[in-house]
């Protein structure tokens, strides 16, 4: 036999050997591939533990699917076979395809009976995620008592806590969380456990826990991130305790460390506060300065800004200086998370210094127009005159009660609030802000444990405004009979006819309208009105004509507000119906 002819003899036999080690590989790396976007996909959603998957990760677990199902159907025999199904399931689960999910795992407990563990795991998620939390608790505690391997049981344990958070039970989710990093053998996954730990127990105020979790974040995380945000809320945490000699040491050598230049801004941000628990406004105002000028158009500078606004208002009570810094907060960082509740405090100072400066320009004009009466002898002119002063003093009770709710409710001056209250009560009988003043006025007093001033405006409003929802409010919380005439009655009466004759409810709802506009129970049988003309007997006029009320009247309730956009789709609809009339 030649040589050539030994070569061409064995030749099918390598052809072979290279064809099924060639084959080999390919499922291999298909399957090793799908390996390697499964941990991708699993690293990003770990980081960002309790918040939303990020749409890079959803991607990665498409392409896991994509890999994996390419070895179940090119590659049948081989052994990847089983973990590729599994690392289905566990995709199509992280994608929210949980019908899909619980299919695959049904599949695999059918092809694969001997090993079926991981597969019931995630058919209970499923259950939970299908809206089944009780029975997917059950499933997870039983296996519990079954599991072996210390990370499969640290799985169990997130799950369940997981299912107890969603379901908002976070004291039984922080009892299972802390069981699962106790159990849990990968260093980084433990330290994401325990910055679940220090967020929930920093949200239900047990400090304590919190301290320690974020110890713990700091000892096993390998994410800079996680371990800069740990030692943060360490700080933080300190300062609520009232370590504030301690925690001041901690930061200026942390400020020293370069390791922590990250987060040096939020730092001083700390000290600011500091300074603030100690009523060392001095100090706090000087190192916001520093702060604004070393951290110019970041979130650190917005948020300097943001403190620095809320001393000017809260305890120097300069509303200029207040509105000035408020609005340097945007200008600084617009993302910022202070942005709109500095924008909503800069819109109040506005409103309080508009409404200050109107009663000054209201009252010169009544005492000219009083003035003015006096001087004229037509009756009818006088009338005329007197009637516009009437409804000056109106408006003055209502920039009265604006200056006192922005202080009491807004601008944490209570006390001093009271005075503009006073001023509608000893002034402005006849206002319709007069029953609303006399009841702050005895809240004001309550809360603030002053129990004969707030006798004295309890005694009143039952004595002068009986028919009004404030006095029936007191009757309630003074175990009084309900006065069969008021809002609230008629509330309740209108309640009740609603379910046996709807057309008298709906006169009892117009009845509250007409006899207490001002009042919130007013704002409620307005928007019941508009609803159930809209909604119920579908009256377009009507309804508009009921949420036009509500939005002139109750602008700012939550009703008007929850209307607002059906309010301006009617108008649009009666108005393109009003131009159709006309073109026709």
């Amino acid at each position: 036999m030649t040589c050539l002819q030994q070569i061409y003899r064995t030749t099918p036999l390598i052809i072979t050997i290279a064809l099924f080690y060639f084959s080999s590989c390919a499922y291999f790396n298909t399957f090793y591939n799908a390996q390697e976007y499964f941990e991708n996909a699993e690293k990003q959603r770990l980081e960002k533990a309790g918040e939303s998957i990020p749409p890079s990760a959803i991607d990665a677990y498409g392409k896991v699917i994509d890999k994996s199902q390419l070895v179940i159907d090119e590659y049948p025999e081989s052994k990847y076979v089983e973990e590729a199904l599994l690392l289905i399931g566990k995709s199509r689960f992280h994608r929210n395809e949980y019908r899909i999910a619980e299919t695959v795992f049904k599949q695999y407990i059918e092809s694969y009976a001997d090993n079926i563990e991981q597969a019931e795991y995630w058919l209970a998620l499923c259950k939970w995620k299908l809206g089944k939390s009780q029975p997917a608790l059950d499933v997870l505690q039983s296996m519990l008592e079954k599991a072996a391997d210390d990370d499969f049981i640290s799985s169990i344990h997130l799950s369940i806590a997981e299912i107890y958070l969603d379901i908002d039970n976070p004291k039984s989710a922080l009892e299972h969380l802390v069981l699962a990093a106790e159990t849990n053998n990968d260093r980084n996954e433990r330290g994401q456990i325990y910055y679940r730990i220090a967020d929930l127990a920093y949200n239900s105020e047990d400090f304590d826990q919190a301290l320690s979790a974020n110890k713990e974040v700091v000892k096993n995380t390998t994410s800079k991130k996680r371990k800069e945000e740990a030692n943060l809320q360490i700080v933080r945490i300190q300062r609520m305790l009232g370590n504030w000699d301690e925690v001041k040491d901690l930061i200026k050598s942390m400020l020293l460390d370069e390791i922590f230049k990250s987060i040096h801004g939020d730092l001083e941000l700390e000290l600011v506060k500091l300074y603030q628990m100690d009523n060392d406004l001095d100090a706090a105002i000087t190192r916001l300065e520093s702060i604004k000028e070393d951290y110019k158009n970041t979130k650190t500078s917005a948020e300097a800004n943001f403190i620095h606004g809320e001393i000017a208002l809260y305890d120097h009570w300069n509303l200029d200086d207040a509105k000035k810094y408020f609005g340097q907060v945007t200008r600084e960082f617009r993302q910022s998370t202070f942005t709109s509740t500095a924008n909503l405090r800069a819109k109040e100072i506005t409103k309080y210094q508009e409404s200050s400066a109107e009663i000054i320009v209201l009252e010169a004009s009544i005492q000219q127009s009083t003035a003015d009466i006096d001087s004229l002898n037509n009756d009818s002119l006088k009338t005329v005159k007197q009637q516009e002063i009437n409804e000056q003093k109106e408006s003055i009770a209502n920039h009265l009660y604006n200056l006192g709710e922005l202080e009491a409710f807004h601008f944490k001056r209570q006390d001093s609030s009271a005075v503009h209250f006073q001023r509608i009560v000893d002034n402005y009988p006849d206002s319709e802000y007069y029953p609303k003043a006399l009841f702050v006025l005895y809240y004001i007093h309550f809360s603030g444990g002053k129990t004969e001033p707030s006798d004295l405006y309890s005694k009143r409003i039952l004595d002068e405004v009986p028919s009004s929802e404030y006095a029936d409010y007191l009757r309630k919380v003074l175990d009084l009979p309900i006065d069969p005439g008021s809002v609230q009655a008629i509330l309740r009466q209108g309640e009740l006819e609603w379910l046996i004759n709807p057309t008298n409810a709906l006169a009892l709802y117009r009845n509250i309208i007409m006899k207490d506009s001002q009042s919130e129970t007013a704002a409620r049988a307005a928007y019941f009105l508009a609803y159930n003309y809209d909604h119920t007997f579908y009256e377009p006029d009507s309804a508009l004509k009921y949420y036009s009320w509500l939005n002139e009247n109750h602008g700012d309730s939550e009703q008007a507000l929850s209307s607002r956009q059906r309010y301006e789709v009617l108008q649009q609809i009666l108005s393109v119906a009003e131009e159709d009339t006309l073109v026709h």
